[in-house]
């Protein structure tokens, strides 16, 4: 059955599963949310749904159609990506074989590439002709704010005059890029964060993670099935010692925590994808040590962190007055203020200072 290979969205799933039931896609649409939600699954599940031998029924044995979309293959289906304007062959296979491998994995080999207006316009001329399979095209446009002028005006045109049964489906994590004229020509789908539950339990059944593992890596994906994955290579025990470490310079001089934030820059070399997941550890543990000193009988179950029942204990004792929950809020913030381009050292010094005033209340 298309779709049950999805981690979670089941709102997008059910919104598509009706629309094909009663036969009422739209020609164009519109997929945003973060990076690594399932959103490029979604639509090679809609492209399987839509070409599927038996309409969507042909598990547990995927169909030809089938296998053909989940590899890229299939005649009718393009698969567009940001590239330089020159790719290797070995280069397009590789990202090709990411993504059938695993849809949320793509392969990222370039630092700043663009869809140019060759591919749409190659897109255009195809879609003057017949489907090969009389069943229609799917065109899909992943990080579609990486086009092009030329391109992006090109995509215009298609959706203004938009061919007899092509299906476009633009996926952006950035979508205030594109051109205004293209997000109100397609239909809006909205992705949300994945539930860390979620996150916890693919983890387990698609990669034999243990479950405290599992745990721990989904709550500092923040939402993002990709991130989770690619924090598997990561050593969290250090990172749970760097977060900690934070923790401890906030209850120490100004002048100390000013070279700690420029030491911690250093060390995540302005990464800032690593700062907010030592932040987001933070934030763990401060959501534990709130959980700890409100539980009458704290259990270790309860807690993400549950290898530091010790120091969760020594920390309620040594500062029982501490506004933990400010804390928490503190950390929220900071990581928000990271999405919105804020200087990051002036995001950690503040956060310091708030996190020592609320510790030492």
């Amino acid at each position: 059955m298309a779709f049950e290979n999805i981690i979670g969205q089941q709102r997008v799933r059910n919104f598509f599963e009706k629309a094909l039931k009663s036969e009422r896609l739209s020609h164009a649409y519109l997929f945003v949310g973060e990076r690594g939600v399932g959103k490029e699954a979604i639509a090679l599940e809609l492209a399987k749904a839509l070409f599927c031998e038996k309409s969507g029924a042909c598990t547990p044995e995927p169909c030809p159609n089938c296998m053909r979309v989940s590899k890229l293959s299939h005649p009718d289906l393009h698969f567009i990506f940001p590239a330089p304007a020159k790719v290797k062959d070995a280069e397009q296979i590789q990202i090709f074989e990411s993504v059938a491998a695993n849809p949320y994995l793509r392969a990222e080999l370039w630092a700043n590439p663009m869809i140019s207006i060759e591919k749409i316009r190659e897109i255009r001329r195809k879609s003057s002709y017949k489907s090969f399979e009389g069943r229609g095209r799917i065109v899909i446009i992943v990080d579609a704010e990486r086009m092009s002028e030329e391109a992006a005006n090109s995509v215009l045109k298609i959706l203004e005059e938009p061919p007899e049964k092509m299906y476009l489906l633009m996926i952006s994590s950035r979508p205030n890029l594109l051109l205004p004229t293209i997000s109100s020509r397609c239909q809006l789908i909205k992705f949300e964060p994945l539930k860390a539950a979620e996150i916890e339990q693919a983890l387990i059944e698609n990669h034999n993670i243990e479950q405290e593992k599992a745990r721990l890596t989904s709550r500092v994906a923040s939402g993002s099935y990709r991130r989770a994955i690619e924090l598997l290579d990561e050593n969290l025990q250090e990172m749970q010692n760097q977060s900690l470490e934070f923790f401890r310079k906030s209850v120490q001089s100004e002048f100390t925590q000013i070279l700690y934030v420029d030491e911690v820059l250093k060390t995540c070399q302005r990464d800032l994808k690593k700062i907010k997941d030592l932040l987001s550890l933070l934030l763990i543990w401060f959501r534990d040590a709130l959980v700890f000193r409100e539980t009458d009988e704290p259990n270790q179950e309860l807690l993400i962190y549950a290898g530091a029942f010790e120091t969760l204990n020594n920390f309620t004792q040594k500062f029982p007055d501490a506004d933990l929950q400010s804390a928490v809020n503190a950390i929220e913030e900071s990581l928000e203020q990271m999405s919105r381009n804020v200087q990051i050292n002036l995001i950690l010094i503040v956060l310091l200072n708030k996190l020592r005033t609320f510790v030492r209340r």
